[in-house]
């Protein structure tokens, strides 16, 4: 797993980032809603302006998308330490993917703390592995 916690002193900055690529967060689109420590949607889209900059270089290697990633959550309980690990062994009990041409497994810690949701781990895009950080303000 990616520890986004290890970088100590270093102010937090929103990011949707999948291999080396930040396709930045579009807030006004995204939809970020909880009742306690349960997401009941999370909903975190990329910007289409910075995904349409992307697709400009021929070698950018999702150049062949219609639309940005979207990486989504609902119905989570993330319990007292308001935190999950989702992996291969329970990945298809719990509703969360990266849609990105069509709905991609993730493995990643989700998480919120002080009023961050930080996500971290892998998602598996046309077959080929690839690490993906959001971090979104609450």
């Amino acid at each position: 797993m990616i520890n986004v916690f290890k970088k100590k002193k270093e102010k937090i900055k929103e990011e949707f980032t999948i291999g080396e690529f930040d396709f930045k967060i579009d807030s006004a689109n995204s939809t970020l809603e909880f009742d306690g420590n349960k997401i009941i949607d999370l909903t975190i889209k990329a910007d289409e302006n910075v995904y349409e900059n992307l697709c400009e270089d021929d070698n950018f290697e999702f150049g062949y998308g219609l639309y940005p990633p979207e990486f989504y959550a609902r119905e989570i309980d993330l319990g007292k330490r308001n935190q999950i690990v989702i992996n291969e062994k329970n990945q298809y009990d719990i509703e969360t993917a990266l849609y990105f041409m069509e709905h991609n497994d993730v493995e990643i810690n989700l998480s919120v703390h002080d009023n961050w949701i930080l996500v971290a781990g892998w998602t598996y895009i046309s077959g080929k592995k690839h690490p993906i950080i959001i971090k979104k303000k609450k």
